[in-house]
């Protein structure tokens, strides 16, 4: 088994992925093409794809792959476009949420020239090619129809050699295990059903969320007390609970036995928070800016909520460098 090596990987990369399942080969024979699935590497060790479950994140060490063969990865060609890539992230950060739509990845096989019947759906050749197209970057004819084969051939798009690594037996192990961000995409669901219930529109995503509450402040109250008892606020309590020693230098001690694991892992935490801040102090600033407009409980909810945030990640940090100076003694 393999994992993809996020050593050789960059923000924006495309992975392009095929199994033996079913669905798979039937997905690659209708389409006629080498891959069945699309996904957009967004950095710190996460993708986002549109799946059966809708746009969704995943951690890229979940990303089991069977053989060599069944993995290409993808990258702008250009060097001066990939300051651009970042809209890109954007533009897939924000679709989190999105469902996904059958029939539209079937009209995908038959059709170039259509635009989008269902424009608030995705799937995920959709989703890669119009997260690129909305930073400026046209990689195939029809971003709205578009299969994996034309991603693969893209003039704008060149093939990165070897990214894989073999998957250790413990990797292996984790990747097969429950996923918490399962229950994330459930809560998320949750939300924006919700949202549809009381609105009557068609609410995908948090960012029209954010514009529903705006527009129809009689329903703030309600829907911010409905995100409150659905477990949205206290995800990250999980994550500590489940992860201790990302929180803790010395249970990140006791946890890796392996010298080289450990080191691996405290550096990822302290080259990767900062990142990590940097997009949740954009997130917030957003916020904070459209409570003054417009204010409401709900926005009042995801400032402290985001703030927390902040002080988790402020703390994974600090404890992976106590980790690295410990290493150095």
């Amino acid at each position: 088994m393999y994992l993809l090596d996020g050593s050789k990987l960059e923000l924006g990369d495309i992975i392009l992925i095929k199994s033996e399942s079913r669905i798979s080969q039937m997905v690659r024979r209708l389409t006629e093409s080498q891959f069945s699935h699309a996904m957009l590497y967004v950095d710190v060790r996460s993708i986002i794809d549109s799946d059966g479950y809708g746009v969704q994140s995943n951690n890229l060490q979940r990303l089991l792959i069977e053989s060599k063969d069944d993995a290409v990865v993808l990258r702008i060609k250009d060097e001066s476009k990939k300051r651009l890539i970042i809209k890109a992230e954007q533009f897939a950060r924000q679709k989190i949420g999105t469902e996904y739509s059958t029939d539209e990845a079937k009209i995908a096989i038959i059709s170039k020239e259509l635009e989008a019947k269902e424009p608030n759906r995705q799937f995920c050749t959709r989703f890669i090619a119009q997260a690129y197209e909305n930073a400026g970057i046209k990689l195939v004819q029809n971003s709205d129809y578009c299969v994996p084969e034309e991603l693969l051939k893209s003039e704008e798009l060149t093939v990165i050699e070897n990214p894989l690594r073999e998957a250790s037996p413990k990797e292996i192990e984790f990747a097969k295990s429950e996923n918490p961000l399962a229950k994330q995409m459930e809560i998320h669901n949750s939300i924006f059903k919700k949202a549809r219930e009381l609105s009557g529109e068609d609410i995908q995503t948090f960012e029209q969320v954010n514009d529903l509450i705006i527009q129809k402040p009689e329903i703030d109250a309600e829907l911010t007390k409905f995100v409150i008892e659905s477990g949205y606020l206290t995800m990250m309590e999980s994550d500590i609970e489940k992860n201790p020693w990302h929180y803790d230098a010395e249970k990140m001690i006791e946890h890796y036995r392996n010298p080289k694991q450990l080191a691996g892992s405290a550096m990822f935490f302290a080259s990767t928070e900062k990142k990590t801040r940097e997009r949740l102090d954009m997130t917030i600033y957003t916020l904070i800016q459209m409570n003054k407009d417009y204010p409401r409980e709900y926005f009042k909810m995801e400032i402290e909520l985001y703030e927390k945030l902040i002080g988790f990640s402020q703390q994974r940090e600090t404890e992976a460098i106590k980790v690295l100076k410990h290493l150095e003694k």
